[in-house]
Parts: structure tokens; C-alpha cells; sequence
């Protein structure tokens, strides 16, 4: 039976390499994809879907998967998830505000008299 890392960085690999490109990914690379796997619990093609959108994102669709832009991809990835965890709670405590306690009409003293 094969190890899980294994198994990762092949998958990884075949995600992302080509014919154009090397064969393997730099160790580097390598461990900077897994450390965001492993950080966000993300299986590998989801990652690899992340990394085209990051492409995207910054007009290059042909972007070099160099240890730099790993690293800006898992600022990215990292950003992303914050920003979705802000508007989540910003969603729920508009959704907990209470209304405010309603008041008697007349003027008298605490117990309305």
C-alpha cells in the first residue's frame, strides 16, 4: 500500500505537468502545493482548479508554476477562505440582531404607573 503523501505528489504531478513541461515538480513547489492541501484540507484536483482560476484571475493562463507563485497561490487560497469566513459571520450577526424592547406608551415611573 502506497503512503498518502506519495500518492499526492504523484496526483500532483499529473496535475500539473505537461508534455511542455518538466516531468516531476521541484521539490520546493512540490511541498508548498501539499502544505496548502494539507493547511485546507483540499484534494488535489481541487487545488489544481484553484491554481487555474488563480491564472485567471491574474490574466496569464499560461503562468509559470514557479515556488513564488506557489507561494502567492496559497496567500491567494488563504485570502479567499477569510474573506468567505467574513461574510459568513458579517450574514450571521446581522441575522441575530434583536429588535429593540418596546415601550409603554405612558409616562410613570419603572413599573408604569
Amino acid at each position: 500500500m502506497m503512503d498518502s503523501g506519495i500518492e499526492a505528489a504523484e496526483e500532483l504531478n499529473t496535475l500539473f505537468t505537461s508534455v511542455s513541461k518538466p516531468l516531476q515538480l521541484e521539490p520546493d513547489i512540490l511541498s508548498e502545493l501539499q502544505s496548502i492541501m494539507r493547511l485546507h484540507s483540499l484534494p488535489a484536483q481541487e487545488l489544481y482548479y484553484k491554481w487555474e482560476s488563480y491564472c485567471m484571475k491574474m490574466g496569464n493562463d499560461d503562468m509559470k508554476l514557479d515556488i513564488e507563485s506557489a507561494r502567492a497561490l496559497k496567500k491567494d487560497v488563504q485570502d479567499g477562505l477569510e474573506r468567505e469566513s467574513r461574510s459568513k459571520a458579517h450574514v450571521l450577526s446581522s441575522s441575530k440582531k434583536g429588535k429593540a424592547t418596546p415601550r409603554t406608551g405612558g409616562a410613570g415611573d419603572v413599573l408604569g404607573m
